[in-house]
């Protein structure tokens, strides 16, 4: 059997890492290279995954690709995504989906156009936890759902993402997109206005670390989603994705990472999650390279990241109107 070429473009974003780790485990698939223009980076990552480093990512794009995985900063992701599509290459981009909706449309247009599948990383779709609450909900179990509330915090990063340049803005953009495709995915409805509250009160560093969005459906079902980068520095990084959703017959609480050991190392001074369970990173590589396989669209398609992405832009609006925004208004 043919081999699956997958090329990762950019080790920034450090989901890079375990995206990497699930290639290497399956036997079908060639890590081809990874492109990056951190030299240092970029090399020990290739040496690490035992292929070849690449500075110029068009240079790895000629190399007769299957699939790319983007996880660069996020102002990057469209133009990335767009070189990647327009060599042939499925892609699988880190979330969100873009900084802008016009990159959005442009990345989504430019995958019809080369009839080849763009696919955004939601890996919570793929969590065992949520799938499992999903087929609660969809079984009926709680009844009608009436309001969800979400929590997706985290440790303030540093780096690039708290740099709004190269970010597209803080925990809001960060944070925000986990949830909304959650909300989207387990209502099946759509979002249709957004009230935000955010600022910078917690690190000072000139971004946003908190927020606080309510959201409404076109099924009418209102929910919230706590956004904030609210972990202490003794806390993991990642993750921390909880919801409490209300029914007319009943009520279920997911926390999608229940189920980890908690490593505190008071000698090295470190504090880790150690999971015993799929996170979701697994599934979400296993449905990309089955995407490269087959060529069919993915369950997680550039539309989902579209429609995330508007709730954190608008969320956004609201924050600076405090007022209730209209979804692409």
């Amino acid at each position: 059997m043919k081999k699956i070429r997958i090329g990762m473009l950019s080790f920034e974003h450090m989901h890079a890492m375990s995206y990497a780790a699930e290639l290497c485990k399956d036997p079908q698939v060639q890590l081809v290279g990874i492109a990056d223009t951190d030299e240092y980076r970029g090399s020990a990552m290739a040496a690490q995954f035992h292929t070849t480093y690449y500075a110029d990512h068009h240079q790895l794009l000629q190399q007769q690709l299957d699939g790319v995985i983007v996880c660069s900063n996020n102002s990057l992701h469209a133009g990335l995504s767009c070189d990647a599509l327009r060599s042939g290459a499925h892609v699988l981009v880190e979330k969100p989906f873009a900084t802008t909706i016009e990159e959005a449309v442009a990345m989504i247009e430019t995958a019809k156009q080369q009839n080849v599948r763009i696919m955004n990383a939601f890996p919570m779709r793929f969590n065992p936890n949520v799938v499992r609450a999903k087929e609660i909900l969809d079984s009926g179990a709680i009844g009608d759902i009436l309001c969800i509330t979400g929590i997706n915090h985290g440790k303030i990063p540093g780096g690039w993402f708290i740099d709004p340049t190269l970010a597209g803005g803080g925990a809001v953009m960060d944070h925000t997109v986990h949830i909304a495709d959650l909300l989207r995915w387990l209502t099946a409805s759509e979002h249709t206005h957004v009230y935000c509250e955010s600022g910078d009160l917690l690190h000072n560093r000139n971004i946003d670390d908190t927020g606080l969005i309510m959201v409404e459906m076109e099924n009418g079902v209102f929910a919230s989603i706590d956004c904030s980068w609210a972990h202490h520095t003794n806390y993991p990084i990642w993750a921390q994705v909880d919801m409490h959703i209300i029914g007319t017959q009943g009520s279920l609480e997911l926390k999608a990472f229940s189920q980890v050991v908690h490593l505190d190392d008071q000698t090295n001074g470190m504090f880790e999650d150690i999971g015993w369970n799929e996170t979701g990173d697994e599934g979400l590589v296993r449905e990309f390279l089955e995407v490269c396989r087959t060529g069919r669209e993915p369950s997680v398609t550039g539309e989902d990241g579209l429609r995330s992405l508007e709730v954190a832009l608008c969320a956004y609006r609201s924050s600076a109107s405090h007022q209730k925004e209209a979804i692409g208004s």
